[in-house]
C-alpha cells in the first residue's frame, strides 16, 4: 500500500496537549483584541521549606530490623550460588592443569590468615 502525500501530510501533523492548545488561543485572542489591558501581576510568597522529619525512635528499630532481615534473606539466596561459582572456577582450573589443586589449598589458607589479622 503506497503512502500518498496527503496521508504523508496528515499523518505527521502533530497533536497538541491542552496546554498548548489553550496557549495558542489565548496568542490568537491578544492579536485580535489590542485593547485589551495587562492585567497587574501577582506576587506569590516564597514558599517556605519543610524541614525533613526525623524519623521517630520507636520506629526506627522496626525500619532497621526490616532491612537487616532483607538483606539477611538477599545473602541467603546470593552465597550459596557464588560458592558453587568458585568451586566451578576452581574445578575447571585444576582440570585443565592451569593450577594444581595444592595450590588452591594454599590460597585458601592464605585467605583465611588474612581474614583472621
Amino acid at each position: 500500500m503506497a503512502i500518498t502525500k496527503k496521508s504523508a501530510r496528515q499523518s505527521s501533523k502533530r497533536i497538541l496537549s491542552p496546554k498548548k492548545v489553550a496557549a495558542t488561543r489565548i496568542r490568537s485572542s491578544k492579536k485580535v483584541t489590542a485593547t485589551r489591558t495587562p492585567s497587574p501581576k501577582k506576587v506569590t510568597p516564597p514558599r517556605q521549606m519543610n524541614k525533613p522529619q526525623r524519623t521517630r525512635t520507636s520506629r526506627a528499630p522496626k525500619m532497621t530490623e526490616k532491612t537487616l532481615d532483607a538483606l539477611n534473606e538477599r545473602l541467603d539466596m546470593m552465597l550459596p550460588e557464588a560458592m558453587f561459582r568458585i568451586a566451578a572456577i576452581e574445578h575447571l582450573l585444576v582440570k585443565n592443569q592451569l593450577c594444581l589443586y595444592e595450590e588452591l589449598v594454599n590460597a585458601r589458607q592464605f585467605i583465611q590468615e588474612q581474614e583472621q589479622s
